[in-house]
């Protein structure tokens, strides 16, 4: 395909990276640093301000399948994506984050032009939201229109799952495809054991989440949280919650800020002063609270956040990480889980570029989880999918007839599976031959 990217950003890059080794990606963008950064990938760059229609020419949208548009200027990428539109392309996506644009995490905007309008701080906001549908979640994210969930957890003392992989009985159609052990992820072997505070990444059947919370030894009781940050993310975030029924408080510095969301979050209860003062903390329970989301717009107050209320004893933080390359650091030193909302947005669009497949980068571009759909020419038609798969991946789950299942070592691919595999970076290419028409 050809793909027209605006926006060379934490947005664009991570966009670029992903696509360029297998589909005809030019990028524009007016920053000459962030052209720069593109120079090792096998991608057209020009300079320039996307909103330009001449410019848009130059590129080629003409020609485009997809334009994807995001500069951290709301304007310039709606105005992009209409004049794309105008010119024949038959996907656009806007990058959007003013409320008065959208007020879901993603919206069609077809009336208009765009495909899709993605807004990174709800798309963030509801991803941490889903952490808390049970205590030990660190993520939650539905796939196949809610067939199948990946989840992500962090291993306690308590849980029914300590131990060697082959000895763990999980609910049925539940797989678990990768392990984050102090930063360093891998993908299981059937040798390799569990340990206490792994981070474990499965997949399975939505319906099946009921079993593994009681597997867990979950309990049910509503957990206490604290947000601090009342910025977009914080806001969007706390009003996520407050309709799960929780006990929100929101730490926020700025008065008038405090002001203008107070009248908006009617069952939160907002508290003005800096989230990174200890006393405060102390004061407003920090240390019992059962989660801490640390939301500012300033990666070095959210990492001193979360480390403070971590020392004071609070069970789960995830942390905003503006920069995907500070992800792995922040997990280093103790946050459950680090979310970056370019990463976020990242994922949002690759999943509706490549169409039928979904694609999540995990764990700091370490590890992707990719879904095909068998067609009726692919390569892996009638051969055992476990004998095929390269080294450093894993089938987590397939759906067969609109039923999700984990699959035996024979078993053989057939039109129309849907097929998820877990693997590292330096592999996803040798995966993707194995669907691609012979």
């Amino acid at each position: 395909m050809r793909i027209l990217i605006t926006g060379a950003g934490e947005v664009g890059f991570l966009i670029a990276s992903e696509l360029y080794a297998d589909h005809d990606v030019t990028v524009i963008d007016k920053d000459s640093i962030a052209c720069a950064r593109l120079q090792d990938m096998d991608v057209k760059v020009l300079q320039g301000n996307s909103a330009n229609a001449r410019l848009l020419l130059e590129a080629g949208v003409k020609k485009a399948d997809i334009v994807v548009a995001v500069t951290g200027n709301d304007e310039v990428n709606v105005i992009t994506c209409i004049i794309a539109s105008h010119l024949g392309v038959r996907q656009t996506i806007a990058r959007v984050s003013n409320p008065e644009y959208i007020d879901q995490p993603v919206q069609d905007r077809k009336e208009i032009g765009i495909s899709y309008m993605i807004c990174p701080e709800l798309a963030m906001a509801e991803e941490m939201a889903r952490s808390l549908y049970f205590s030990s979640l660190l993520m939650n994210r539905e796939l196949a229109k809610g067939l199948v969930e990946l989840l992500e957890f962090k291993v306690t003392r308590e849980m029914n799952i300590l131990g060697p992989l082959d000895k763990i009985i999980l609910p049925d159609n539940c797989n678990i495809v990768a392990i984050n052990r102090a930063g360093e992820i891998f993908i299981p072997k059937k040798d390799d054991q569990v340990l206490l505070n792994d981070h474990i990444m499965l997949l399975c059947d939505s319906k099946a989440i009921g079993s593994l919370r009681q597997m867990l030894h979950e309990a049910a009781a509503t957990p206490k949280v604290m947000i601090v940050g009342g910025g977009m993310v914080g806001f969007y975030l706390a009003r996520r919650l407050e309709k799960m029924g929780l006990d929100v408080k929101l730490i926020e510095q700025n008065a008038e800020r405090c002001t203008e969301i107070a009248d908006k979050l009617s069952d939160t209860m907002i508290l003005n002063g800096d989230g990174s003062d200890l006393a405060l903390l102390r004061e407003e329970g920090a240390g019992k609270m059962d989660v801490v989301f640390a939301v500012t717009g300033l990666d070095d107050k959210n990492l001193l956040c979360s480390l403070l209320v971590k020392q004071l004893g609070a069970k789960k933080i995830l942390s905003r990480v503006n920069r995907s390359v500070y992800i792995k650091l922040f997990e280093m030193v103790g946050v459950d889980r680090a979310v970056s909302p370019g990463q976020v947005t990242a994922d949002a669009v690759l999943q509706r570029v490549i169409g039928g497949e979904e694609v999540i980068t995990l764990s700091d571009e370490r590890m992707e989880l990719v879904d095909f759909i068998a067609g009726t020419k692919a390569k892996i038609l009638g051969k055992s999918i476990s004998k095929e798969l390269p080294r450093d991946s894993l089938v987590g789950l397939v759906i067969r007839n609109g039923t999700p299942m984990v699959p035996g070592n024979d078993f053989k691919v057939e039109v129309g599976d849907r097929v998820f595999v877990m693997s590292m970076p330096q592999v996803v290419s040798k995966v993707k031959k194995l669907f691609v028409s012979g």
